[in-house]
């Protein structure tokens, strides 16, 4: 039975959502072969390189590696053989044997091109995507899959020198439509995400990552990278940033990163986690790169940032968006589908899924709303001594402008305090479950941290005050229209009431504002 011309279509074109794939395809063969050439001694692992050209202009694109290379002798079987790879699925990051031609339906020709050590001929096949449009579109043809491919491949060998050994592909003209595949920023920004490249030295904890992974004998592959020169990493940071490109701030940071490892029944490592401790603010901004907990084979990440995500891993949708890290699966039986984007559905996997999913669903769901009410108890007692504070500054420097204001205020500190005591038996309880959970604790005292500065502003202010609360000079205190000494007490009395009606009408800033405004004038 004959396979039509729409097989080689729906493998070219139709197979990835996502064009920028096609450079994932291109980089995990490149470093299958990489592997394969470190193994054989053919190159120690510092002189490999997988090196990316985009020439926006010339409309190109290259990736080049210098690993082992495809001999003449199997050069024409290997590249025309679609979707029959010799690739070993539980040890190769490709190996299906379609990825190669992933960028066909992005270009108007794709090139192979390749030598091995030792031979002097470079073998070359070229691809031609517009004659592969043509014949599908055409109704009248009906080409097998084998006739097709020979109507749009031509090969040919070219000199070589003997002790090189690569393999480069190469898409020429590719096609408007597909203008982001020449966008340098694009590219690097999707696969230092996706590719397996090492941790940028920005990132402090990489070192850590790399000693436990040592520690349990797993291993991180990692490749040098290059995009038109720049060399790739994944670009985990420190900080946690809000705002917009032009104008961020930090509003939270990565303290530390914490290890799990989870094991079949038999005791077997199945996978292995790493993941941000941070005081969990918010839900990480998408303005940050590698928010949530990405999925990784042969650190390859699978799927996106949604991967591990609700309802499958976390109970609240919102639940990975507190979180960075990485999920390495380790279970071999665990196969990649063709898009990459999760797993073969077998045995195996529910077996993983089962294995995982409590720990997402439960611990790191308690996590981030443990740091919830940590920070909520925290900002409770802090606003009371804020507001406190404010009580006794105007107190002493005759804020108020009448008694009325002043007893209302002093009702609110004592709805306040009574706030502050049940906020004070919350944080003592929380301090109790952070004396038995590490990771607990280091949640706790940075937020802590957060908040004593804010308490310790009153510290001053809170020395003076008696223990029922009370200013020691709060009888001899005065009202804010009092200091206008050349008014008379019934014009006092009358701008007053003025300033009242202000605030009964303007937003408390902006009445203090106003009030302040009018004060300065009135003084003069």
């Amino acid at each position: 039975m004959s396979v039509g011309k729409n097989f080689l279509e729906n493998l070219t074109v139709a197979m990835y959502e996502n064009s920028f794939t096609v450079y994932r395809e291109f980089v995990q063969n490149a470093a299958d072969s990489i592997d394969k050439a470190i193994e054989k001694g053919l190159l120690d692992k510092e002189e490999a390189i997988i090196d990316i050209a985009i020439d926006y202009h010339k409309r190109e694109i290259s990736v080049h590696d210098n690993a082992m290379g495809i001999p003449m002798r199997d050069f024409k079987k290997k590249m025309t053989d679609v979707a029959d790879s010799e690739k070993d699925r539980n040890t190769d990051k490709g190996f299906r044997g379609i990825g190669r031609l992933a960028g066909l339906g992005y270009c108007d020709t794709l090139i192979f091109r390749t030598t091995v050590k030792g031979e002097n001929k470079e073998s070359i096949i070229k691809w031609n995507g517009v004659l592969l449009k043509e014949i599908v579109a055409d109704p009248s043809q009906h080409p097998s899959s084998d006739e097709l491919i020979d109507m749009i491949t031509d090969i040919s060998y070219l000199a070589a020198k003997k002790e090189d050994h690569y393999f480069e592909v190469i898409m020429k003209d590719v096609i408007f439509e597909s203008d982001d595949l020449l966008d340098a920023e694009q590219v690097i920004n999707y696969l230092q995400a996706v590719a397996p490249v090492p941790y940028a030295n920005y990132f402090s904890f990489y070192e850590k990552i790399h000693m436990y992974a040592k520690n349990e004998g797993f291993k991180i592959d990692e490749y040098t990278v290059l995009v038109n020169g720049n060399p790739l990493f994944k670009p985990y940071r420190m900080g946690l940033y809000e705002g917009t490109a032009e104008s961020k701030k930090q509003y939270d940071e990565i303290y530390d990163i914490k290890f799990k490892k989870f094991l079949a029944n038999d005791g077997t490592p199945v996978a292995w986690l790493w993941y941000g401790v941070a005081k969990y603010e918010k839900y990480i901004p998408v303005m940050n790169d590698m928010r949530c907990i990405r999925l990784r084979k042969e650190n390859i990440q699978i799927g996106d940032e949604n991967t591990l995500g609700y309802p499958k891993y976390f109970r609240e949708s919102r639940g990975n968006g507190y979180f960075i890290g990485e999920l390495f699966v380790l279970d071999k039986r665990l196969i990649p589908n063709a898009r990459r984007d999760y797993f073969n559905l077998t045995p195996a996997l529910k077996e993983f899924e089962d294995i995982v999913h409590p720990f997402f669903y439960s611990d790191l769901y308690d996590l981030y709303h443990y740091a919830s009410k940590v920070r909520s108890a925290q900002k409770s007692f802090a606003n009371y001594m804020e507001k406190e504070r404010e009580y006794h500054e105007k107190v002493n420097g005759a804020g108020f402008i009448n008694s009325n204001e002043k007893e209302n205020a002093k009702k609110e500190i004592e709805q306040e305090r009574e706030k502050a005591e049940k906020a004070k038996r919350e944080i003592e309880n929380r301090k109790k479950d952070a004396d038995a959970n590490d990771v607990y604790a280091r949640v706790f005292l940075e937020i802590e941290k957060t908040y004593k500065g804010k308490e310790e502003e009153g510290t001053g202010e809170k020395k003076k005050i008696k223990a029922d609360g009370r200013e020691s000079s709060e009888k001899h205190s005065k009202y804010l229209t009092q200091s206008l000494s050349k008014y008379g007490k019934k014009e006092q009395k009358l701008i007053a009431h003025i300033y009242a009606i202000i605030k009964s009408m303007l937003p408390k800033d902006m009445a203090e504002m106003v009030i302040k405004k009018i004060q300065e004038e009135l003084s003069k």
